[in-house]
């Protein structure tokens, strides 16, 4: 029963890639298809089918925003504060924007949900998630509760983490975007931090 279950599951991995994620037909691209197969292959063993269903869905809500355009991180903020009002969150969490090289959206996914440190702990989904869309650059953005806007020592090296591990795979960090709020009258606007405006993501 558990080898039967197991070819269902592989075959539903592989069903899903092809329905859902677009890969170039070269050898290197092949590869990293084989690559990343193997590594949800060996990560998923006790919720496989979840993860499956939970890919999906992702996929399924980025087709909505595959279409935005985003060059600065003004708009990003903008963006992900209209969708997930992410400048009144009481809890922190992290979202990652899977673009091509020309800032187009291909995918947005939360992968974290907590505290920085142990949200951003996380590269590996996230690296997955950039090899699934064939993205060329990512941006990761992250809210305070506090409504502060200031990095922190652990933002740093988290940028520094991510920036390394895009590098070794070919997919650039673009920026690193910290949501906070501010008074605007009675109720309250967003407030951002771009690591890329500050010069930061160069020193990582």
């Amino acid at each position: 029963m558990m080898t039967v279950r197991w070819k269902k599951e592989s075959y539903m991995m592989k069903k899903m890639m092809t329905s859902y994620f677009s890969f170039h037909q070269n050898t290197a691209m092949q590869k990293t298809r084989r690559i990343v197969m193997r590594i949800i292959t060996y990560s998923t063993k006790i919720n496989r089918e979840n993860n499956l269903t939970e890919l999906v869905k992702e996929k399924a809500y980025n087709y909505k925003t595959e279409n935005k355009h985003l060059d600065c991180a003004e708009k990003i903020a903008s963006m992900i504060c209209d969708l997930f009002e992410l400048h009144t969150a009481a809890e922190e969490y992290v979202y990652l924007l899977s673009l091509d090289t020309k800032c187009r959206i291909l995918g947005i996914f939360e992968v974290g949900h907590g505290t920085v440190n142990a949200c951003l702990l996380h590269t590996r989904k996230i690296m997955i998630r950039n090899l699934l869309c064939g993205a060329g650059t990512f941006i990761v953005v992250h809210n305070h509760p506090s409504g502060e806007v200031s990095v922190s020592k652990e933002d740093i090296s988290t940028t520094k983490r991510l920036f390394e591990a895009g590098r070794l795979i070919g997919i650039e960090l673009l920026d690193h975007i910290i949501i906070g709020r501010k008074e605007n009258g009675d109720s309250y606007g967003y407030a951002y931090y771009s690591m890329k405006e500050q010069g930061l993501l160069t020193t990582v």
